[in-house]
């Protein structure tokens, strides 16, 4: 199936918005927007994550490392572009958003989801990040981040 076809099918998967966040050994931080993330297993609680090989947080992401995947709530579109960009890179904890004092996470998101990396499957030009849920923790009510069709579902 030709590359545009393909490109164009998947503008009507509708899907949510997440951030995905780790903090390195040095303690630098990192974020990016995602939004190929999936539950894969209930038992044990496991969830993944497909990322670019070019993310600046693509290497850190190894087995062990903890990382936590935000879902975005409908009124946090502003943090989605902030951590998609890479000119926004350096400004993406510049702000109140995060708590950063263990594995970085954001305070106001739908749902945030404590994991730890098991493993990393690298496929062409992205790798599928499987990790082990430790702990998550929700709003009361769903007001998610959607995006379909080249922009974001209100």
């Amino acid at each position: 199936m030709p590359k545009e076809q393909f490109l164009i099918a998947m503008r009507f998967l509708a899907s949510s918005v997440s951030v995905v966040s780790a903090k390195d050994s040095d303690g630098k931080l990192y974020a990016m927007t995602a939004s190929s993330v999936t539950s894969l297993t209930i038992e044990p609680p496991s969830i993944l994550v497909c990322v670019n090989k070019g993310a600046s947080i693509h290497d850190i992401l190894i087995p062990g490392i903890d990382l936590c995947i935000n879902i975005l709530s409908n009124d946090q579109q502003d943090i989605s572009n902030l951590c998609s960009s890479k000119d926004s890179e350096p400004l993406r904890f510049a702000n109140d958003f995060w708590n950063t004092g263990g594995v970085p996470f954001l305070k106001e998101a739908q749902s945030n989801i404590f994991s730890q990396v098991d493993e990393v499957i690298g496929y062409n030009s992205h790798s599928i990040v499987i990790a082990k849920v430790l702990h998550a923790q929700s709003a009361d009510l769903f007001d998610g981040l959607i995006y379909a069709d080249g922009g974001y579902l209100s």
